[in-house]
This record gives C-alpha cells, sequence and structure tokens, in this order.
C-alpha cells in the first residue's frame, strides 16, 4: 500500500468516527455553551482530500443529515455545508494543505465562517456576543481537536507504510 493511500485510508477512519461521534454526542453537545462541531470539522477534513464538487456533493448530504435530526433549517443547514465544502476544497487548491499550521488555521477558519453562516441563517437570533465569541471559541476546540486528530492519522499512516 503506498503513502498516499496508507493517508487517505487513515484519514477515511478518522473522519467517519468524528461523524460518528457527532451524532451520538449530539444530543449532549447542543446542550452546552461552548462545544466543537465535529460535523463541521469532520467535512473540512474530508475537503483536504476531495474534489470542489465531490466535497460539495458530501457537504449537502450532511447538512440535510443534520437538519433531519435538528428537524429545522433544511435548507439553511444543506446551504451552508454545501458552500463550506466547496469553499473548502477550493481554497486547499490555492493554499498550502500539507502544512500542520495551515490544517489548524484551515479548520479554525472554515469552521468559524460555517458557524457564522449557520446562525445568520437561523430562525433564533444569538445576539451579537454569541455570533462572534460564541462561534470563535466553538472553532478553536474544533481545530484543536480535528487537528490533533488529522496529525494522529498522518503518524499512524506514515508507521505503517
Amino acid at each position: 500500500m503506498d503513502v498516499e493511500r496508507s493517508a487517505w485510508a487513515w484519514s477515511l477512519a478518522g473522519i467517519v468516527a468524528l461523524l460518528v461521534m457527532h451524532f451520538l454526542l449530539r444530543p449532549l453537545l447542543v446542550q452546552l455553551p461552548v462545544a466543537p462541531n465535529l460535523l463541521i470539522g469532520a467535512l473540512l477534513l474530508a475537503t483536504l482530500r476531495l474534489r470542489s464538487g465531490h466535497a460539495a456533493a458530501l457537504g449537502f448530504g450532511l447538512g440535510i443529515l443534520e437538519a433531519s435530526m435538528a428537524l429545522e433549517g433544511m435548507g439553511s443547514y444543506a446551504l451552508a455545508l454545501t458552500a463550506v465544502g466547496y469553499l473548502g476544497a477550493r481554497s486547499r487548491d490555492l493554499l498550502f494543505a500539507d502544512a500542520r499550521f495551515y490544517v489548524v488555521a484551515y479548520l479554525f477558519v472554515g469552521t468559524w465562517l460555517a458557524e457564522i453562516v449557520l446562525l445568520l441563517l437561523g430562525t433564533t437570533s444569538p445576539g451579537p456576543v454569541r455570533l462572534v465569541a460564541g462561534s470563535g471559541l466553538d472553532a478553536l476546540l474544533t481545530a484543536a481537536l480535528c487537528g490533533g486528530l488529522e496529525a494522529l492519522t498522518a503518524s499512524l499512516a506514515a508507521r505503517q507504510v
């Protein structure tokens, strides 16, 4: 098994684990004032390896799945996560996607922008403090958790070869 295929296999396992954790822990995470957004983190990690069309389709599917669990904002979630998937894959092509700092910064900025868009498209009024500070803390937690997972999967792939 070559290095790229091994890295993709470990990364896919990490993304699936994040998605499973998101849907299993969702009832607990929505009650917390600040919590990592594992769904957006998994989508952004997937966009590091997918083409823009496939990333947009994955974002659309995850948006529909998340909205079906929340029973609200079906179009908002689908639109926001489709845009995040597409723009995440396109921005990866313009920047250096292999640098560790880039991956963490990419996760932070992508999660923060996605959460701001989701809050603005939502039916509730979050207020300016939640819009900036709360979504920023959520993005910081997501970047730390998913960045650590990406580093772990990269080291596991390197050991396997």
